[in-house]
């Protein structure tokens, strides 16, 4: 079902959250004792009547904020999109990351820490699984699950034709999707991530019926399509696929990829502009 979208609104909402996320990553993380995991689960296996959450790709979002941007100083052309990943489930996508606490001053390289799944049911309690990695991204200046999302451009006969991407995110709840779905919170319950490298304890997630934004101004929201700008015209695929490895537990991942063609090569409009670094 395609949902109307105010897209200047929910790109400034979509900014606006990165740019405050130190803030409300800190009261994030102090909810829970400020990098203790003080509410474990108490089963660490998927029980029967779970409330999975089921992870859409928006594709109205897409069709309707993507640009060929310029940059005049460099020559590069990116073909710059946003992404969007909904929860239309009947529970939350709740992911949370620990480990002890690092020795020295020298951070690891990278900096990462083991991620886990809580799954809810019913009667309040949660199963937490082991679903992969969070990384802290020094440009996003905030802690990511690795691996939420993949991009990818094909051509007309569906092969790749710039690297495929995993790109990790912060989750959060950015946007309303679906207010009459039970179990929406009619405000956001995750606003950030922890902006503490040396932070011991991680909580992101979406809710119900809301989903997170990453707009198109966002660093790694983009190919780098010069090559292609200076061909002759012809048609891509924009390809976005949510949790393409599967390492989520979602209700059905039979519908987790969209995506819209657009036309690159010499001729097609652009504007002047480029990603901001930093953000």
């Amino acid at each position: 079902m395609k949902r109307p979208h105010r897209v200047a609104t929910r790109a400034l909402a979509a900014l606006l959250l990165t740019v405050l996320a130190a803030l409300a990553g800190a009261r994030v993380a102090g909810s829970e004792g400020g990098g203790q995991n003080q509410f474990p689960c108490s089963s660490t296996t998927l029980r029967a009547g779970a409330l999975l959450p089921e992870l859409v790709p928006d594709q109205q979002l897409l069709a309707d904020d993507h640009v060929v941007w310029h940059d005049p100083q460099t020559g590069q052309f990116v073909l710059a999109f946003s992404a969007a990943i909904a929860n239309l489930g009947a529970g939350t996508l709740n992911v949370v990351g620990y480990r002890d606490p690092v020795a020295g001053a020298v951070l690891p390289d990278p900096n990462t820490m083991l991620a886990y799944q809580r799954i809810f049911h019913a009667d309040g309690t949660c199963d937490e699984l082991q679903v992969g990695t969070m990384e802290y991204h020094p440009v996003h200046h905030h802690w990511h699950l690795d691996g939420v999302m993949k991009y990818e451009l094909l051509n007309a006969k569906g092969k790749p034709v710039k690297p495929n991407t995993k790109v990790a995110f912060c989750l959060a709840d950015i946007a309303v999707v679906d207010s009459s779905l039970p179990g929406f919170p009619t405000a956001p319950a995750y606003n950030g991530c922890d902006p503490n490298q040396r932070t011991t304890y991680v909580n992101m997630g979406t809710s119900v019926g809301w989903e997170d934004i990453y707009d198109k101004m966002l660093f790694g929201q983009n190919f780098d399509v010069t090559d292609l700008m200076s061909q002759p015209q012809a048609r891509y695929f924009i390809r976005q696929t949510v949790d393409a490895d599967g390492i989520l537990f979602e209700q059905d991942n039979n519908n987790n990829t969209t995506g819209i063609w657009v036309t690159l090569g010499v001729g097609v409009p652009y504007s002047t502009g480029g990603p901001r670094p930093g953000i």
